[in-house]
């Protein structure tokens, strides 16, 4: 493996880092979750036979990956992988590309393979995955949604807004900062589903029965958009499952790349 950086034709995102592998026709691209970086998929990368190519990416804002620029939403985080991989397949000489992606990266894998950009995939990993957002969500807190109004009208200081948003968010929110905020709210009201039910290609999704981010009971749901879609569930896994269990991605990427 060798670390890599691709600069980016778009001003949003200045560059992306990863680490290549180039070893073959069949390429296997993968893309971590929010907060995490692609470190996360060395113990996956490791029980893959030597034959496949590899590219694991820092998705813009995480790991070694500046930030964007400017908000993008998941559509722009797809576009920027695309070019990504386009550039990879072309140095590498990869024919056939199977993306892999862990909870927010499988949300841009299926804008990639659904509507971004199709033609460079082969076949589709998701793992954990918020194709849907569950339904029934409660109103921000009453005290949160007080101070918000009250700063709207200038009674309320934004630094005590800003301790009311740290104090209600979630731990994702209240750890984003400036663009990444941004982005952050502007992914976790997107749904997924029309991309997901347009995807061509082979769709093999894998979920941890304990999974309490993204439930198996909306895994079941979303994979009934699509034909194409195959959902397996690891009994007594939850949602970091590079983390926790490697080997069953591992040996389900084989069985793509074999054909079974």
């Amino acid at each position: 493996m060798f670390t890599i950086s691709f600069t980016q034709p778009s001003t949003a995102v200045p560059g992306i880092v990863g680490q290549s592998r180039d070893a073959g026709p069949v390429g296997v691209v993968f893309l971590h979750g929010w907060r995490r970086d692609r470190g996360d998929w060395s113990r996956v990368i490791g029980m893959l036979g030597d034959q496949l190519s590899v590219l694991t990416l820092d998705l813009p804002g995480f790991g070694d990956s500046l930030e964007p620029v400017v908000p993008i939403d998941t559509g722009g985080y797809a576009q920027a992988v695309a070019n990504v991989i386009r550039d990879w397949r072309y140095q590498a000489q990869v024919q056939r590309v199977v993306i892999v992606g862990h909870s927010f990266g499988g949300r841009v894998a299926i804008e990639l393979a659904g509507s971004i950009a199709p033609d460079l995939v082969d076949a589709v990993v998701l793992i954990g995955v918020p194709i849907l957002r569950p339904r029934g969500h409660t109103a921000s807190p009453i005290g949160y949604r007080i101070v918000r109004a009250l700063a709207g009208l200038g009674v309320l200081s934004q630094d005590r807004l800003e301790r009311a948003r740290r104090r209600y968010g979630s731990e994702d929110y209240r750890n984003a900062r400036g663009v990444m905020r941004e982005i952050f709210v502007r992914v976790v009201a997107e749904e997924h589903l029309e991309s997901f039910s347009t995807i061509a290609c082979p769709i093999r999704m894998l979920w941890g029965s304990l999974d309490g981010a993204c439930p198996v009971a909306l895994a079941h749901q979303a994979a009934q958009a699509n034909s194409a879609a195959v959902l397996e569930v690891l009994d007594g896994v939850h949602h970091l499952v590079p983390l926790e269990d490697p080997q069953s991605i591992a040996d389900l990427i084989t069985a793509i790349v074999d054909g079974s």
